[in-house]
């Protein structure tokens, strides 16, 4: 039976939940009104399941369902938490706990569980790599298992409502598409409480002339409070004593093994790298003071809140009133311009929250076949997962998964005001692969991209990688330079150069087609105006100024000779031979020589002979996955 649906928006509920003698308010979103007498009417019960918006301020679903008779709050563990550094774990299980606490003195509680329950799957199904990524499990037996406990413990409780805080977040999307389709009650969809009106920007919509229309110039909106009350939990009979009284490494017992645990428990989370100096539990219980004072200390909120972020900790209106203004405004527009395009039929574009941060990818072909060896595109400097429409579409009839996101600071992703390295987007490429391919992986890479993916495949081989594809990489294949990237990765930005980078953008922007045009010297005409249009509304997000000044002072980089160093499984040279920016052939020839067992393929092309000979360049990507895949242990040497 499917769910019945309410979505609420701009809803004014009421501070506190008040009753008089047996007269209760009536029930938001139950398709009825009147007053309502607890001893002839069964009291109902709601259920708030909360994924990444564990907070008490603020907090939109919990605020919707405050006129309950009976009210739950559920917390489902993820599985791939195992992915996640031990202080991550920490930091959430903290966040948890604060957030138990809070709703215990309001009258309610939290109720945990584990998406992948111990008396359900044994412990020896998990086979956790060096990496941390837990590959034994497909993505279809963890998202059955991680919504069964959301749609099981509704039932356990009777529950008559559930809400849920929106989000454009994949995983948010896909386990409420099955709770959908299994929960016989109602869904209350909630929106967090955002700046300004409800509008949502046009999917090709510029961000200075989306914020000139919207009124946000009517003062700083205050965080909505929380309850001072909340309506009971419901009695779960025999389990009662087993549920809101545990925290996350309890659960993680059934999952992890012990020596990850003690690792975890030893992990320092409250000052990770000095950039956060207070704990979740901080944050939940006095976020406008926390707030204030982190963004008074450092201007890098990226890398400062960015567990907060991700659990949920902090909203966009907390930034805001804490004095984030500009940077709250930016993280709004992102957010809405990805809650748009996940409601957009007419796109297939998905977003991955990564550090607090909402980064769009896309996925196709044999997503749901297991034999089907995985592809990521990553995209150079400038372009985004766009870049690989071609390539996406034309392969998406094969055997094969394909995967195309856009880097942080780039395409629809977000573009926080940080110093952008070559250290951050490999992080990303890695995360990206544990939590959204979760297999390893063929990873392509053009220009730049190709470079970072050299140095992901140099690092995760074979953990998280099968073989690399380098489409006109950067990357020197000189001498070794000194590695001092770790090191300047933490400079502070220049507020001069980041304006000369503004203006560098606008001048960029009026010659894009021309500049393509130059880099598609065979087919011109593969430079389409879709292209065109995406670079340049990609450029105009707030932000994109810090990308550009980043990429002119990148720390030093190990060279493509180093890379080859630690790396020994299949390579593929896809080299367009007509590239302007450089000797395009003797640089392939190079690759070969250096690392014999690369194939080498001069193509007919320029620098992106991906997007301009698609069809050439898909046959031969094709061809060679395949063969790899036939005959792991084959070595292919350039002719």
């Amino acid at each position: 039976m499917r769910a019945m649906i309410t979505y609420a928006k701009k809803t004014d509920f009421p501070v506190e939940w008040r009753s008089t003698g047996f007269a209760l308010p009536p029930r938001i979103g139950a398709g009825h009104s009147g007053f309502r007498n607890r001893c002839t009417v069964r009291r109902e019960v709601g259920l708030v399941w909360v994924y990444r918006d564990i907070r008490i301020e603020d907090q939109a679903a919990i605020r919707a369902a405050q006129n309950e008779d009976r009210l739950a709050v559920l917390f489902v563990q993820d599985p791939l938490l195992v992915c996640s550094p031990p202080a991550d774990l920490l930091f959430l299980n903290d966040a948890l706990e604060a957030l138990r606490e809070e709703l215990v003195a309001r009258g309610s509680n939290l109720f945990l569980r584990s998406g992948i329950a111990g008396e359900e799957v044994a412990q020896d199904h998990f086979s956790r790599a060096h990496a941390g990524l837990v590959f034994s499990i497909g993505l279809s037996l963890l998202t059955v298992l991680f919504w069964q406990q959301v749609t099981k413990f509704a039932g356990e409780i009777k529950a008559d409502t559930l809400y849920a805080t929106r989000s454009p977040e994949h995983g948010w999307q896909r386990n409420y598409n099955i709770i959908l389709s299994n929960f016989e009650g109602k869904i209350n969809v909630v929106d967090e409480t955002i700046l300004g009106d409800d509008s949502m920007p046009h999917p090709e919509s510029h961000y200075s002339r989306w914020k000139g229309l919207r009124s946000i110039s009517l003062g700083v909106p205050r965080p909505s409070p929380a309850p001072t009350t909340l309506p009971s939990p419901p009695d779960v009979g025999s389990i009662s004593g087993k549920l809101g009284h545990v925290t996350v490494s309890e659960y993680a017992k059934d999952i992890f093994t012990s020596n990850y645990l003690e690792e975890m428990e030893k992990a320092d989370d409250k000052n990770t790298n000095g950039l956060l100096s207070f704990s979740a539990r901080e944050l939940i219980s006095d976020p406008d003071a926390c707030l204030k004072t982190m963004t008074r200390e450092n201007k890098d909120l990226f890398r400062m809140l960015r567990r907060p972020l991700n659990y949920g900790c902090v909203s966009i209106a907390q930034l805001s009133f804490a004095g984030a203004g500009e940077k709250a405004r930016a993280k709004d527009w992102h957010r809405r311009m990805a809650l748009g395009d996940t409601l957009n039929s007419k796109t297939d574009w998905k977003y991955w929250l990564w550090r607090g941060c909402f980064v769009r990818f896309r996925s196709m072909g044999a997503l749901s076949s297991p034999d089907a060896p995985a592809i990521l595109f990553v995209h150079g400097f400038g372009a985004s997962s766009q870049h690989f429409v071609k390539n996406l579409v034309g392969l998406r009839t094969a055997n094969l998964k394909l995967f195309a996101l856009d880097l942080i600071g780039f395409g629809r992703s977000e573009k926080p005001a940080t110093h952008y390295t070559q250290h951050l987007w490999e992080a990303q490429i890695a995360d990206f692969v544990r939590e959204v391919v979760r297999e390893p992986v063929y990873v392509v890479g053009n220009s730049i991209g190709g470079y970072m993916s050299m140095s992901f495949v140099a690092d995760h081989y074979p953990s998280l990688c099968k073989g690399a594809v380098l489409v006109n990489s950067a990357g020197s294949l000189g001498e070794s330079a000194p590695d001092e990237g770790r090191t300047q990765e933490r400079l502070s930005r220049n507020e001069v150069v980041v304006n000369i980078s503004k203006g560098a953008i606008f001048l960029l922007q009026s010659q894009i087609r021309s500049i393509l045009v130059k880099l598609y010297p065979t087919r011109p005409d593969a430079v389409t105006n879709d292209l065109v249009r995406d670079i340049y509304r990609d450029s105009t997000d707030p932000g994109a100024a810090y990308v550009l000044e980043s990429g002119s002072r990148l720390p030093s980089r190990r060279t493509l000779i180093d890379l080859f160093k630690g790396y020994t499984g299949p390579l593929l040279v896809l080299t367009g031979s007509k590239d302007p920016l450089n000797d395009a052939s003797a640089r392939a020839r190079n690759i070969g020589v250096v690392y014999p067992k690369a194939e080498v393929s001069l193509l007919d092309a320029g620098h992106c002979p991906h997007d301009e000979v698609p069809e050439i360049f898909n046959e031969k990507l094709s061809s060679w996955v395949e063969t790899v895949e036939r005959t792991p242990s084959s070595k292919s040497v350039a002719t």
